[in-house]
């Protein structure tokens, strides 16, 4: 069994969130337009950057002011020892990482965006640490959490979705790809928050508002389905059936807008909006995250986000220190 990456185990710190997923080893890169077939191209941009569903959205709550933190396994080697450092370096408290044996690795993924049509595609490789194990979370460290949001419905995520309800924890869920594990989760979670994959993989072509008043009659208080550049639509008892939006801007990459849009939504929960104004906020976010390279150079702080909502306009001053750091690792 693997150790806390800070020998920290069962010491808990305050934290607003915990998020629980598999941390990735992203080899960013964009092109104006996807080779053919025995083609080439030259990348506009090419650098390693952390990435991640729940490891993402976790840097999307520290960017925001938040605290955020991540209970994950890691591999032993380069891999695992570049996405601890990239969650540091985003603001995320990795005491609570655990690493595998000696040797293992964490998962490579090449994402590949193109500007002309804004579209993007992973090639990935499974790590070989292993998935984290119900036995190797830190309930001490998971108990001082406010907020858990999780990405997949495995034998951890049950186990501390479990533990969350049990503890007064709000859990919010990445509902990206259809599995049944998630499914099976629906009575544990507090926010249910879908792509439009997965919501057409579970209930095919059913309507939004009806599909969004069974979801939430399975367990969650809050519903949200992501529907990509289409904006998305939500649902609570409270505020009923409601839709969202995109906010217009110039993308350029649209990796990782679906894990800031999480983060960012848990992040207007701790303000105490509303779910349609988590929304809004939410995606606003994510718009701006879209108008840079890979899936963590763009994310906002706070201000930048207030003023964009408010104007329009987005200083971009942060995002190209970012740029220039991530530049510096190819």
């Amino acid at each position: 069994m693997g150790k806390s990456a800070q020998n920290r185990k069962g010491v808990g710190i305050d934290m607003d969130v915990v998020g629980i997923g598999v941390p990735i080893y992203d080899m960013v890169m964009n092109v104006s337009r996807m080779p053919e077939l025995d083609g080439a191209a030259t990348a506009n941009e090419a650098f390693y950057q952390g990435g991640g569903k729940v490891a993402t959205a976790m840097a999307a709550v520290a960017r925001l002011g938040r605290s955020a933190g991540m209970i994950a396994k890691v591999g032993e080697n380069h891999r695992g020892r570049f996405v601890t450092e990239d969650l540091r370096y985003n603001g995320v408290d990795t005491s609570a990482l655990v690493v595998g044996e000696k040797g293992t690795s964490s998962p490579f993924c090449l994402s590949l965006s193109e500007e002309e049509h804004k579209t993007r595609i992973f090639i990935g490789r499974p790590g070989t640490a292993g998935e984290l194990l119900p036995e190797e979370i830190d309930y001490a460290y998971l108990k001082k959490a406010r907020y858990l949001h999780l990405e997949n419905g495995n034998a951890a995520s049950a186990a501390a979705a479990a533990f969350a309800r049990e503890n007064g924890i709000v859990t919010v869920m990445d509902a990206d790809h259809y599995q049944e594990g998630i499914v099976k989760l629906l009575p544990f979670l507090d926010v249910f928050i879908a792509s439009e994959f997965f919501y057409r993989d579970m209930l095919g072509e059913l309507d939004y508002e009806e599909g969004c008043s069974r979801l939430l009659a399975a367990g969650p208080s809050t519903v949200i389905i992501t529907l990509g550049s289409k904006g998305s639509v939500g649902m609570t008892a409270e505020d009923g059936f409601f839709t969202t939006a995109c906010y217009p801007v110039q993308v350029r990459d649209t990796t990782g807008a679906g894990d800031v849009f999480h983060g960012a939504y848990i992040v207007g929960l701790l303000e105490g909006m509303g779910a349609p104004e988590c929304a809004r906020f939410a995606s606003a976010v994510s718009a701006i995250k879209c108008t840079c390279i890979g899936g963590r150079t763009g994310i906002p702080d706070r201000e930048t986000v207030r003023i964009f909502m408010e104007t329009g306009r987005i200083d971009d001053r942060q995002a190209m220190e970012r740029l220039a750091y991530y530049r510096n690792n190819l």
